[in-house]
């Protein structure tokens, strides 16, 4: 099952941080608004902050600050709001199949600087995004594109993915142009002003009408200097996605934005008696997700009711997050006739995080309402890694982030995330997952499948946190996940009193 995909998410199961290359200083030439456009606006400037040691090329870029900030400059095909639901961008529409994608450009999307979006630049960008550190994973089962006409492009699949419409969020760039700052369509354009980059509005875009019209960026040595650059002023917005497992209050204004991000319990169905269906349900049974999201991940998370995001339109309103219950957990213990008697379990976690360490004493608390009992053992980053890679648990608290379509099968036997699942434990799971995938069976089908087997049990989903300070009225449309800059448009900067 899209085994290249699998490969290319199993980094992520034990988030690690990527390092960055340090790049020279950007020379861009200044640049004017074009005679084209008749848009005239008065300059409200805000500051933002950017990381100078990374790259600001899209396909280049690898930290977090500046991989968010991308969704400013480019705009994709699509663009995926809070419930996961593709809106045309660059494209006007899509005709979607299990394989194949055909995709029409809006003819009336313009590049920053004016000229047209050709089907060859949308080519040339799939191209690079496909090799790409941010873009890489979510276009490994699109094996080509081609365009059949001037306004029309055709995305061709490996294996069948019904909801690949959602991957088609890469960024555009006009061929052949700078590459330190490639030409896109976003709201923004990247201007030097004198040594100073800033973002300005891009008067091609259409609809676009925001207070803020000027951004300044702000260089910082790391990620975790966002936090410290808000509280002493310099910029009036931060993103922070929590995964040290730490959350820092801070004297500004705090959202929570629920990301793509599930953590879960891995299971190693190869030990005999966690092979049983029965005993691995009893062990869902036992635990309270809502708990584990409310108290260890002290409300940073959202209960996982499915191993889908419970954002996620396709399943919006049809699951609730089951109770915990002991009860129904020792019946199923008894079934699985499995014998306790003086069996301990291990729980692998990793010591560097304190909200996963928090979920896994409270995972252990709860199993042994039912009989079963849990030692938690946590250990440093790196050491945490080797005993998952070796299997050297009976139990661990895993994370991924999934790709738009909301691929999981890297979870599945044969999954680069797949630590301790036998074949046995998900065969079904499996099947009625190709099936989802083709448009063969409903969502509802799989997840009941899923359920009976449970190959590894989600958890929740992880929510990152982003602040503004009190010179900033943030709007009251909130941001999402695939873009934390969306409600850009409803920002207004206000006036303090001293």
């Amino acid at each position: 099952m899209k085994k290249i995909i699998a490969i290319l998410m199993a980094v992520a199961v034990l988030l690690s941080l990527c390092a960055c290359d340090g790049k020279e200083e950007p020379e861009t030439e200044s640049t004017t608004l074009s005679d084209e456009a008749d848009e005239k606006y008065s300059e409200i400037q805000t500051k933002l902050v950017y990381s100078k040691t990374d790259s600001m090329n899209p396909f280049e870029a690898e930290s977090t600050v500046n991989t968010r900030l991308m969704t400013l400059i480019y705009d994709g095909l699509f663009s995926l709001d809070a419930s996961y639901t593709p809106k045309p961008a660059v494209a006007k529409s899509c005709a979607a199949g299990a394989s194949v994608l055909n995709v029409t450009l809006d003819s009336s999307v313009k590049f920053s600087d004016g000229s047209a979006i050709t089907v060859a630049d949308v080519v040339y960008s799939f191209n690079l995004a496909k090799e790409s550190p941010a873009y890489s994973a979510r276009l490994a089962n699109f094996e080509s594109v081609t365009s059949s006409n001037k306004s029309t492009l055709i995305f061709s699949l490996t294996e069948s993915d019904v909801y690949a419409q959602n991957c088609l969020t890469f960024p555009i760039v006009k061929e052949q142009s700078d590459e330190e700052f490639p030409i896109g369509s976003g709201r923004y354009k990247v201007v030097n002003r004198n040594g100073v980059y800033v973002l300005e509005k891009n008067s091609y875009k259409k609809g676009f009408r925001p207070e803020i019209t000027v951004i300044e960026l702000l260089e910082i040595k790391s990620s975790d200097d966002m936090l410290s650059s808000l509280e002493i002023g310099n910029t009036c917005f931060s993103f922070d996605d929590l995964a040290d497992g730490e959350y820092s209050r801070v004297n500004a204004s705090t959202v929570d934005v629920l990301m793509n991000n599930i953590v879960y319990l891995g299971i190693n169905s190869n030990n005999e008696i966690l092979a049983s269906p029965d005993f691995r349900a009893a062990v869902n049974a036992c635990i309270s997700k809502k708990d584990i999201a409310d108290s260890a991940f002290q409300g940073h998370a959202k209960a996982a009711a499915s191993p889908f995001n419970p954002d996620w339109s396709v399943i919006a309103g049809k699951l609730t997050v089951a109770e915990s219950d002991s009860a129904k957990a020792t019946e199923l213990v008894a079934k699985s006739a499995v014998d306790l008697t003086g069996k301990t379990f291990t729980l692998l976690v990793n010591a560097d995080n304190g909200f996963k360490k928090e979920a896994a004493n409270l995972i252990a608390a709860q199993l042994l309402t039912a009989g079963i009992v849990v030692e938690v053992r946590a250990l440093p980053h790196e050491s945490y890694i080797e005993a998952v890679e070796n299997e050297e648990f009976d139990f661990y608290i895993g994370e991924i982030r999934l790709t738009p379509d909301m691929d999981i099968s890297a979870l599945f036997s044969g999954g680069g995330c797949s630590y301790g699942v036998s074949g046995d434990a998900d065969v079904q799971s499996i099947l009625r997952y190709e099936q989802l995938l083709a448009g063969e069976c409903e969502i509802m089908d799989f997840i009941n499948t899923f359920n009976t087997e449970n190959p590894f049990i989600p958890l929740c989903y992880r929510s990152a946190t982003v602040s503004y300070t009190n010179s900033l009225d943030y709007g009251n449309v909130p941001c999402c996940d695939s873009d934390v800059y969306s409600n850009i448009e409803k920002w207004k900067i206000l006036s303090v009193k001293e």
